[in-house]
């Protein structure tokens, strides 16, 4: 009788056992799919192997043409996480993946942080029939996986057009206090295109340091030189004038303006990063009374619709 229960125990820890390596040979393979935001869809991918005791692999979505190295891969039970960097003018952005493993369906979402602006995204994969994993070998009979090169991480590019601002964005600038405005500040502006084609007119509307207050902006871009001037009126009444070089797809980098504010001449410097197509970073530097650029601060764009 003993015997015939350690042998029922035996056999149910094999069992378990190839439960669990099932599990994991069903993760590994290639999925395709749609990475799906308020943006709208975007074809993806992601592609999953095991290397001994670790998964590897790389996924697609958020950057067009653009594969993303996967790290620490993990699987328990139907519950798969794995997380994603991202290389921008401004800093490494972490992507966080949360996925479901249901037979030949790999759903779930990315999310990430970036300067205090939380954004997901819904991700929905199946298997590539074409690109199921071969099954399992020996390790005698496996041959030695090659050695995984470090991903070549693309910036982003958008085309440099007056339609990438039209809609409506929400902010945050997280800076100090100057002559110009007060801070912190947070709110929307909503661009809309002028018939003329290249330019476009903003509104502000919002709270600085807890107050509300609003500000508009127009927007002008020259096709052929690449430049973005812009005229931006504070609702201090102060008029600031600027010339962007857009030539590169990733920034706009703004040549110092002079701004004379109750007596004062002060200068200053902007460079808007493109991070995506639905978001972009505002950072200002200022100089006082001739002094050198200080950071004033920095401002995270998210486009609304």
């Amino acid at each position: 009788m003993r015997r015939v229960v350690f042998v029922g125990i035996a056999m149910l820890f094999v069992q378990l056992l190839a439960g669990s390596s099932l599990a994991q040979a069903k993760l590994e393979g290639r999925w395709v799919g749609k990475v799906k935001s308020i943006q709208g869809e975007r074809d993806a991918s992601a592609t999953i192997k095991k290397e001994g005791d670790n998964y590897t692999g790389t996924i697609s979505g958020l950057r067009p043409g653009q594969d993303m190295a996967l790290k620490d891969i993990k699987l328990d039970g139907d519950k798969v996480t794995a997380v994603a960097e991202i290389e921008t003018p401004m800093a490494t952005i972490v992507v966080n993946y949360k996925f479901t493993l249901a037979g030949d369906n790999l759903n779930g979402q990315g999310s990430l942080d970036f300067n205090g602006n939380a954004i997901s995204f819904d991700v929905e994969l199946k298997r590539d029939a074409g690109g199921a994993a071969a099954p399992a070998a020996s390790s005698a009979q496996q041959a030695p996986a090659p050695r995984q090169q470090r991903a070549t991480v693309e910036q982003p590019q958008q085309k440099q057009s007056i339609d990438y601002f039209v809609g409506k964005w929400s902010f945050k600038f997280i800076g100090r206090e100057s002559v110009l405005a007060p801070a912190p500040r947070e709110g929307v502006v909503e661009f809309t295109k002028r018939a003329d084609g290249k330019s476009v007119d903003g509104v502000v509307t919002g709270t600085a340091d807890g107050k509300p207050y609003k500000d508009s902006i127009a927007l002008t871009f020259d096709e052929a030189t690449k430049m973005l001037t812009t005229v931006e009126k504070l609702g201090s009444g102060v008029q600031i004038n600027g010339t962007g070089d857009w030539n590169s797809p990733i920034s706009i980098r703004f040549a110092p303006v002079a701004v004379k504010v109750k007596g004062q001449t002060v200068q200053l410097r902007r460079t808007i990063s493109v991070i995506a197509a639905h978001s972009f970073s505002v950072t200002d530097e200022l100089s006082e009374d001739g002094g050198p650029f200080v950071r004033l601060g920095n401002a995270v764009y998210s486009k609304a619709q």
